[in-house]
């Protein structure tokens, strides 16, 4: 739902993404104060399970408990924290329920869910925005993930932590939905390890555009090219070679 907030104010334009999803949150962007719960309400999800207690720093662990139970027969549990992960943060530090622990996205996994948790690059640098976006490799080094990143407005990342038996089906799907209008404004971002496309073929272009900035063009063996930006050394960026081209056929 992040990403929809604005939506009331967004020309109509943007309806040929999606009509039908764009339509049904329209009717709940419209209220201020909007919240899960109103999304359930709405069934724009019929098939999904929803969780929607408030959480706080006194009453985390009970939550916790509380979703785990209320989500036990999720396949993918989507969790949307207002920042992300915690980082260095305590978990009883102030404004801490407003970050998602690694401890928590462990618990859904090691007992066969996957995950999605939203992340927002917000003001961290490249280099931090990139250790954040690999952070659950270190808790769950065979898991495969997968980041996509919707890059209209702020920079904001869905993380995906999947079972490696479950990993190229879902995988399949999101990038199925790449080749959609979507792609104008989500991309597949490359983890440092267990992506499926990381293997380049042939060697790599290097471009020095007029601002000095070396951007590094790599062609994947999967008909992707991954983009990278000598100013933003923590950002890698994937997308189908006919988008990358589009703009210059006719």
């Amino acid at each position: 739902m992040m990403m929809f907030r604005g939506t009331a104010t967004v020309s109509p334009i943007e309806r040929y993404l999606d009509s039908e999803l764009f339509d049904l949150l329209k009717k709940v962007v419209v209220f201020e104060d909007k919240s899960v719960s109103m999304i359930e309400q709405a069934e724009i999800f019929s098939s999904a399970c929803f969780y929607h207690k408030l959480i706080s720093r006194e009453n985390r662990d009970a939550w916790l408990h509380n979703a785990l139970e209320a989500l036990r027969d999720a396949e993918l549990v989507f969790c949307d924290p207002d920042n992300g992960p915690i980082g260095a943060k305590s978990k009883g530090s102030k404004n801490s329920e407003k970050y998602i622990c690694p401890s928590e996205i462990v618990d859904y996994y090691n007992r066969g869910q996957n995950v999605v948790y939203y992340c927002q690059k917000a003001r961290r640098t490249w280099e931090q925005w990139d250790k954040t976006k690999n952070e659950m490799i270190e808790y769950l080094p065979d898991a495969r993930l997968y980041i996509l990143t919707y890059h209209k407005g702020t920079q904001r990342s869905y993380i995906f932590v999947m079972h490696p038996e479950d990993g190229r089906r879902y995988i399949a799907i999101l990038q199925k939905f790449l080749y959609t209008a979507w792609s104008r404004v989500f991309t597949e971002e490359s983890p440092e390890k267990n992506s499926p496309s990381s293997r380049s073929v042939g060697g790599k272009l290097e471009l020095e555009m007029d601002s000095g900035v070396i951007a590094t063009i790599t062609a994947q063996e999967d008909g992707w090219v991954t983009i990278k930006f000598s100013d933003q050394p923590g950002r890698s960026t994937r997308t189908r070679i006919d988008h990358f081209l589009s703009n210059y056929r006719r």
